[in-house]
């Protein structure tokens, strides 16, 4: 059997330099140096992008309102990643902690091109939370929407 011999390891936050300027071409360069010098390249348009992104979500708007229409998936997607929320194949959680089921309101109404469910959340001391999700056309007939230990659940 073979004899193990314990290996110390050491704690650094940064990986030691020789105080000379880090390369990042060719295949010697390690993973995290790469990425590191590639999060130091963002431009100041992409900031301006994820800015913009950021205001239409909190307003309630969808970022790629024309992709939206050919794609409802997508705009749905949007939305609930904006409020922290969980998409699965019958439907979708959204957290709601710290809120009670008499603040929650939802409404649907059916489209031409699908299902949308407005959700409303009322709160005393702020404006109403409200978003609008796009469903498939075909959940309007079996939608199911639960409230349970503070997460709004909608199956369809």
């Amino acid at each position: 059997m073979d004899d193990w011999t314990p290996l110390t390891v050491e704690s650094a936050q940064d990986p030691p330099t020789d105080g000379q300027p880090v390369n990042v071409e060719g295949l010697a360069v390690d993973a995290a140096t790469l990425q590191a010098h590639f999060e130091q390249q963002t431009t100041h348009l992409d900031e301006v992008k994820q800015r913009h992104q950021e205001v239409l979500v909190t307003a309630g708007m969808l970022p790629e309102t024309g992709l939206a229409q050919h794609h409802p998936e997508r705009a749905l997607a949007w939305v609930v990643e904006g409020i922290n929320g969980r998409l699965s194949p019958d439907g979708l959680s959204i957290p709601l902690l710290g809120t009670t089921l008499e603040q929650v309101e939802l409404k649907s109404k059916v489209t031409d091109g699908g299902t949308v469910v407005q959700l409303r959340v009322n709160d005393e001391l702020n404006d109403a939370l409200v978003r609008d999700f796009p469903l498939p056309l075909e959940a309007a007939s079996t939608l199911q929407a639960t409230f349970v230990d503070g997460h709004l659940h909608l199956r369809w």
